[in-house]
């Protein structure tokens, strides 16, 4: 018998039944211990080809959106062109997004760190060539002040499109346990080389997920070796948080009734009011169980 067999915390149990299904609760004690975690292929249950799908879907809309070509990813370098303003906002380019967003063994650790009523804040990519430097030490919780504790306020969920085989290859790097710090990083501390404290490279096979609680601290290494490290970002947040792209109301509906749990990532059921008078009662009723449980 198992703690979730007493059914005595219903926002808790589905989840803990699912994590020891799938075997993630030392993935789960990464999170907790180093605030971040990295998934392999094996566990993902991923689609047979979704990261191939994935990380093609991905370069074919980096080359609509900017008008440049890539080349063989594996050799060629980033063509230099202005991306400001045109990585964001993925889900309906193509499906293979939609189930990077919804997939169990992600959507899993993401209600363990941001509760039931996470929401899908977006996704964007990552392409990095050799030229690409070297990025500083940061927070990806904006806009929470120090003091704010040590839950996940938000969390990011990047897959893996091309193998992390080592720091040559340009890879995220953390502060391990900087996420129970409960603040961002300060100017002398966020500079790769000069800061004081020690960081360790993401390592994985392409088809990994990469999770970490948006407090811990991470940047990234430059890549010195030929061809793309190819990255796809998903951030989640908690429902009190401003997401980057408001997706209520704007996604067809048929997209949502072929996806269930995308109708109810997006924040459907959650605030703000449709009805200026409210409130509503099936909408409040989500976030005031999450005033007394982090796992509503």
């Amino acid at each position: 018998m198992t703690m979730a067999d007493y059914g005595a915390a219903p926002n808790l149990d589905p989840l803990m039944r699912d994590l020891a299904a799938w075997d993630l609760f030392g993935h789960v004690a990464e999170l907790e211990a180093y605030g971040v975690t990295v998934v392999p292929p094996e566990k993902m249950r991923a689609s047979e080809g979704f990261v191939d799908r994935l990380r093609d879907a991905i370069l074919r809309t980096f080359e609509t959106r900017t008008g440049a070509r890539i080349g063989d990813w594996r050799t060629d370098p980033l063509p230099r062109v202005n991306t400001q303003g045109k990585g964001w906002d993925l889900i309906e380019e193509d499906e293979v997004f939609i189930e990077a967003a919804t997939n169990p063994v992600v959507l899993a650790l993401v209600r363990w760190l941001c509760g039931g009523s996470a929401v899908f804040g977006g996704q964007t990519w990552i392409l990095k060539g050799p030229d690409g430097g070297a990025l500083g030490l940061h927070s990806d919780s904006h806009g929470l002040p120090p003091g704010s504790g040590t839950i996940a306020h938000m969390c990011n969920a990047s897959w893996l499109a091309t193998d992390y085989a080592g720091v040559e290859d340009g890879p995220t790097v953390f502060v391990p346990g900087s996420h129970h710090y409960g603040r961002a990083t300060l100017p002398h501390e966020g500079r790769l080389g000069e800061t004081p404290f020690r960081t360790v490279p993401i390592i994985g096979k392409a088809g990994s997920l990469a999770i970490w609680n948006g407090a811990t601290w991470h940047g990234a290494a430059p890549r010195t070796t030929p061809g793309l490290r190819v990255t796809l970002v998903q951030n989640y947040f908690r429902p009190y948080m401003r997401t980057m792209i408001n997706y209520r109301g704007r996604l067809p509906q048929d997209l949502l009734d072929r996806h269930p749990e995308l109708d109810r990532i997006i924040g459907r059921p959650l605030y703000p009011y449709d009805d200026p008078q409210g409130p509503e009662p099936d909408r409040i009723a989500p976030l005031m169980r999450a005033g007394t449980d982090p796992f509503a």
